[in-house]
């Protein structure tokens, strides 16, 4: 059976450096099973910028988390969707637009990759 799976990046909150979040589609959702460490440079040269995802992100067991924060949670920003490490605070910050905003719970979503 093949599976599949996608990178999708995100930005750890803290220090705003950049990390892969592998993806992989699992009964019509898809669900975070993996994260490491990435350099711009390597991302685009991999695509991982263009990659979008619809639908619910859960988490397995072993998904490790942030390699730089260990946060296992996450918002997406609501003006350019890209994902951001999250620490349960009512008011957040886009660490990559800079947009700060209210969070709001969400069960489904639509993140894109990148694009720097």
């Amino acid at each position: 059976m093949r599976v599949k799976a996608n990178v999708i990046l995100s930005r750890c909150k803290d220090k705003k450096h950049l990390f892969g979040m592998r993806v992989q589609e699992h009964n019509g959702d898809w669900v975070r099973t993996w994260a490491f460490p990435i350099q711009e440079e390597t991302a685009l040269q991999e695509g991982f910028d263009k990659v979008q995802i619809q639908g619910k992100l859960n988490v397995t067991d072993e998904y490790p988390g942030c390699p730089f924060c260990g946060s296992k949670e996450f918002f997406v920003c609501g003006k350019c969707k890209k994902i951001n490490c999250y620490y349960g605070e009512e008011i957040t910050t886009c660490r990559w637009c800079g947009s700060s905003a209210d969070t709001k719970g969400a069960d489904n979503f639509d993140v894109t990759g990148g694009g720097y």
